[in-house]
């Protein structure tokens, strides 16, 4: 790796070239050269390994960042990163493949990487970030960024455990921004829509709404208010509804919340009924609200 890029700083391309023929290890260096060489490229999922899409994606984001700063013709350009968005897309499907069956056997995907086969390197959801920001300074992009939006989405909401919640919401609004920018207007109102329940008080989840003009206790954080809100703001934009939200207290805006809260807290449990903590159990439940309506409608692709 550390001699092709050397030989893209130093704009020798001509050698670059050559040395992608004659490695053997990666198919990114077979279809880079290919597309050097002014051959067509045409990928699927059997075009690699799926247990080789995270260092094949990897491998390839390296190289690409090396040459978007080189003199490479910008229709090369061009045809290597519509390989590394198709790339990454059908990797991110095979992790949330990987994640369905790890929930299956009732634990997290990233507790599994003793298993060759269910090994997952965090560091591409990063990696799936950069190449969005890269191809946000080129015009006609639209469409592959939003096809990597989608990407990331899947790898977050894979390995969740390992994130904070308002990381994997920045996520979902970066998906619906793409997927607005090119038309996907219904899908993007959903996907608000889904970031609102998602991200919505517990107290106002586990209320029956009989009682509307009831206050519920808020303990949210500051950064999944935010993210809740940009839902909002965004989903009445869409759709021209007002949404009527309940009445809410923040914890930090009163002391009779804190002691609401602590005392829901400090309720004795029956003996007879075990308790646990629930972020123990996370993996044992379906994803509900917005990770469950998400996966599902991934599905379809």
């Amino acid at each position: 790796m550390k001699e092709l890029i050397e030989l893209i700083q130093q704009n020798k391309l001509a050698e670059f070239k050559q040395a992608l023929k004659e490695l053997e290890e990666l198919q990114i260096h077979e279809y880079l050269y290919e597309i050097l060489d002014n051959n067509p490229v045409e990928i699927n999922e059997e075009s690699f390994s799926p247990y080789g899409y995270q260092i094949e994606f990897l491998e390839g984001l390296q190289l690409y960042k090396a040459l978007e700063k080189s003199e490479i013709g910008s229709d090369h350009l061009k045809q290597y990163s519509n390989l590394l968005v198709h790339l990454a897309f059908f990797m991110s499907s095979h992790v949330q493949n990987l994640a369905h069956e790890a929930m299956s056997k009732n634990t997290y995907l990233t507790d599994l990487g003793h298993i060759y086969r269910f090994r997952i390197y965090p560091e591409i959801r990063e990696g799936i970030q950069e190449l969005i920001d890269s191809l946000k300074h080129r015009s006609g992009e639209e469409k592959a960024i939003a096809n990597l939006a989608a990407a990331k989405a899947k790898v977050s909401n894979s390995i969740d455990n390992i994130l904070e919640k308002y990381q994997i919401g920045e996520d979902m609004l970066q998906f619906a921004e793409a997927f607005e920018k090119v038309g996907e207007t219904e899908t993007t109102i959903k996907i608000h829509q889904g970031i609102m329940n998602d991200f919505e008080c517990e107290s106002v989840k586990l209320s029956s709404g009989i009682i509307p003009e009831m206050t519920h206790v808020d303990d949210r954080p500051e950064t999944e208010i935010e993210i809740f809100n940009k839902a909002k703001i965004n989903f009445e934009r869409l759709t021209g509804q007002q949404v009527q939200e309940p009445n809410r207290i923040h914890v930090k805006e009163s002391r009779q919340a804190e002691k609401m809260t602590a005392s829901a807290v400090e309720t004795p449990q029956p003996h007879n009924e075990s308790i646990h903590s629930p972020q123990s159990d996370r993996h044992l439940s379906k994803p509900s609200g917005l990770l469950d309506k998400v996966k599902r409608f991934f599905g379809k692709n």
